[in-house]
């Protein structure tokens, strides 16, 4: 029903009080709206938009609208089976970030021109455009399941640009490289930095870490989980580790701090990891000096349990850079280290894929773009030699066609004439 409601004052007439559409949108069994409209068209054009969303399966009834705060916490428990610190990830970006700025709004109230405001005052306070997006898309989340459970007709941040990292003007001196690598050449020590800081590391349990560290490319995570079952080292043949675990001390709102153990990252991270000779000789010895603990494990701290990361930074390995006089890395250097040594020795993307248990060579590829970059393999030079048939004088090697059978190239495709 659609019908004019005058004011106590009004004389009638040709008034300007406004017009009151009283409507049931879902129905007789539906609850019983009312809205005021300037004319009557606006209060038939509501009415009818209604019908549509109604029929359509759209219409969500706005006493049911939660705040973006309700609706964030009903996903976030959906959430709290993953993996600890994926969660811990969750629920820090969702209280620093999120929460604050969204976290009183109806749903129904936030607007593509609010979600923009976010992610503009996030790059104003100097967060990368990756920490960004990913904030973006946690406030999509939680928008599209608040859709899937009829609480939100739509989902505004599908209709708003990610943030994106801008082609930066060179100035004198840049050699035009991209400068969004993801791992910097400072966070890497070279070999010869790895020996002075093992150098100055402790003997025993530290030592051996680092030293396997460096040797296996294994994720921290992944050998404080490690267990001396996972460590064969055979009589005779060549030694290996398997990596089957991680552990976690990410914190988990409203319970204890523990250690979490899980599968790696993805199906490629459970791997097996050649063991060079001496490390698996220093691992012999070492499981002799090893306390027993519960777990089995070949890298525990005093209590039995997984060391922590922060502890094994702070009593191990920055002590060791300190008295090597070398600039501080994190543990994680050391397998960027191992995976950069790797490619400057010539190794193929696959085997540093395979060695580091990531899911895809693309990952391998973005991750140390910058050392591929720089190999230089001698591919053409021997794609030279095939082609044009050189030898080289100093050498007396022969051309990599006539080594392997192939035909030799007719004078006319040696020496092709113009027509």
């Amino acid at each position: 029903m659609i019908k004019r409601t005058h004011r106590d004052d009004c004389a009638g007439g040709d008034c300007k009080c406004k017009w009151l559409l009283d409507y049931r949108p879902e129905g007789v069994r539906g609850s019983r709206r009312q809205k005021l409209f300037p004319t009557k068209k606006a209060a038939e054009r509501h009415r009818d938009a209604t019908g549509v969303k109604v029929r359509q399966g759209e219409y969500v009834n706005p006493d049911k609208v939660p705040t973006f705060k309700e609706a964030a916490e009903v996903w976030f428990q959906t959430k709290t089976d993953r993996r600890a610190s994926h969660v811990a990830d969750l629920r820090s970006r969702l209280d620093t970030h999120l929460l604050p700025k969204l976290g009183a709004q109806r749903l129904d109230w936030i607007t593509p021109a609010m979600i923009e405001k976010l992610r503009n005052g996030l790059r104003v306070d100097g967060y990368a455009p990756r920490t960004i997006n990913t904030i973006i898309r946690i406030a999509s989340a939680v928008f599209r399941a608040a859709v899937r459970r009829g609480e939100a007709a739509s989902n505004p941040v599908d209709r708003i640009e990610r943030a994106f990292t801008a082609t930066r003007e060179l100035q004198a001196g840049d050699d035009g490289a991209s400068n969004d690598d993801t791992v910097s050449p400072d966070a890497i020590l070279n070999p010869g930095e790895i020996t002075a800081m093992l150098g100055a590391t402790d003997l025993g349990l530290y030592r051996t870490l680092f030293t396997t560290a460096a040797l296996t490319g294994a994720r921290s995570g992944e050998l404080f989980a490690l267990r001396w079952g996972d460590v064969e080292i055979p009589k005779d043949g060549p030694a290996s580790l398997h990596i089957r675990r991680t552990v976690s001390w990410a914190r988990i709102k409203g319970e204890e701090i523990r250690p979490r153990f899980y599968p790696p990252k993805t199906k490629a991270g459970v791997r097996k990891v050649g063991l060079d000779a001496d490390l698996a000789t220093m691992l012999r010895v070492w499981k002799l000096q090893c306390p027993a603990t519960p777990g089995d494990l070949v890298f525990p701290a005093a209590d039995g349990r997984p060391i922590r990361r922060s502890n094994a930074l702070r009593y191990g390995l920055w002590p060791a850079l300190r008295r090597a006089e070398l600039r501080r890395v994190n543990m994680h250097s050391l397998r960027h280290s191992f995976a950069s040594a790797l490619i400057m020795g010539g190794a193929a993307v696959t085997e540093v894929q395979s060695l580091l248990g990531h899911a895809s060579p693309a990952i391998t590829l973005r991750i140390y773009s910058h050392w591929f970059k720089t190999v230089d393999s001698g591919a053409v030079g021997r794609l030279s030699q095939i082609i044009l048939g050189k030898v080289d004088a100093s050498s007396g090697s022969r051309p990599k066609w006539m080594e392997s059978g192939w035909s030799k190239p007719s004078a006319a495709v040696r020496n092709p004439v113009s027509t």
